[in-house]
């Protein structure tokens, strides 16, 4: 039997295509259709916690607009961590005029090794009420409305709430490319999450409840690991009933996005080092959308160089394509990028290529 390589290019391009359609209608399009989360009439006290270091700046710019929420009862926390810069000063004049603001504080002794889920932890321990609210010091709510969007109703029975945080949008093609990034990973997780296979979550955007902290023990199973508060912690802690998406425009927090492309690189890598101890069912869920775009690609290059191919594989990435941006379009209008939605597979493209990047310089520093 001769070996035809031509037909093996073009099951693979068929197979790669229909796992593209298995991703699109079964996981991408529950975020597209999600309905916004009704309010709650019962308004559960919240604490927010704010990790700092170092952050004087942009708690000067924030802190503001998380302490000036539209939401009858919350307490902001915010862990110094180890600052040598002026936060200690920028929080002290904040603590004057907001008597909802408390201060928690890490001295520098110039010897701990502590990672953020030690500021974590004493955020938590700080911590007045049972519902806590998780956002970045470099990031800002997009409305006055996001405590109360992404507050947990004691009715639901909800333990643990998936936000977005996506980027800022900025100048040029790099600005474009860590925007696309962040809302692609975005899509991927709500939507799993909606699918019953919740899997991670951003610490610029999460809630969950102390039950569910204290059941886990916390970050204990994995406080060895610098990285991990928000991804691990839900990956550990998440399932199908006690996990709950919030996406509209009120729930969304943004962050500036980084303006190199070597500090984009060191970041992602630093994201990236906490996947491999995700639960096998999610490392293959989460692997295999990315590997077929690969191969589908490939086979797409060799059909048309190889053989001459054109109406069926232009007609198979022009069908991807255009289901990926009518899907993709609700999603990226929600997170400030609907600009970008007619880039989406040039975008996905030029990602393909720079991740190994990320893993490279994830492997040179672990």
């Amino acid at each position: 039997m001769i070996f035809n390589f031509h037909f093996l290019l073009i099951a693979v391009l068929s197979c790669c295509f229909f796992i593209q359609l298995l991703y699109f209608f079964y996981f991408f399009i529950r975020l597209t259709f999600h309905k916004a989360n009704k309010n709650s009439q019962l308004k559960e006290p919240v604490s927010v916690i704010i990790a700092a270091r170092n952050e004087s700046e942009n708690l000067e710019n924030h802190l503001p607009l998380i302490l000036n929420q539209d939401y009858p009862d919350f307490e902001v926390i915010v862990v110094n961590d180890r600052s040598w810069d002026s936060s200690e000063k920028v929080l002290e004049k904040f603590k004057d005029v907001y008597n909802n603001l408390k201060i928690v504080t890490i001295p520098d002794l110039g010897k701990d090794n502590f990672s953020k889920k030690f500021a974590i932890t004493l955020g938590i321990k700080a911590a007045k009420n049972d519902l806590l609210l998780f956002i970045d010091a470099d990031c800002f709510p997009n409305s006055t409305q996001w405590i109360s969007t992404m507050s947990i109703s004691n009715s639901n029975q909800k333990m643990i709430s998936l936000g977005a945080g996506p980027y800022k949008k900025g100048k040029g093609l790099l600005n474009a490319l860590i925007r696309f990034d962040a809302i692609q990973i975005a899509i991927q997780y709500l939507s799993m999450a909606k699918a019953g296979l919740a899997y991670m979550g951003v610490g610029r955007n999460l809630s969950y409840k102390k039950e569910i902290y204290n059941k886990i023990q916390g970050f204990k199973s994995h406080y060895h690991i610098a990285s991990g508060d928000d991804d691990l912690f839900v990956n550990q802690a998440a399932d199908s009933k006690n996990t709950q998406v919030v996406f509209d425009e009120n729930s969304i927090t943004f962050s500036i996005a980084e303006k190199s492309l070597s500090a984009w690189i060191k970041q992602k890598s630093r994201h990236l080092k906490t996947s491999h101890l995700y639960k096998n069912k999610t490392k293959i869920l989460i692997s295999i959308y990315p590997i077929s775009i690969i191969l589908l690609y490939l086979s797409f290059i060799g059909l048309y160089i190889g053989y001459n191919e054109t109406f069926y594989i232009f007609s198979v990435i022009l069908t991807r394509s255009l289901i990926q941006i009518i899907l993709f379009f609700k999603p990226l209008k929600i997170m400030g990028s609907k600009e970008l939605i007619i880039f989406t597979p040039l975008l996905e493209l030029l990602l393909l290529l720079i991740y190994p990047f990320f893993h490279l310089k994830k492997i040179q520093n672990p």
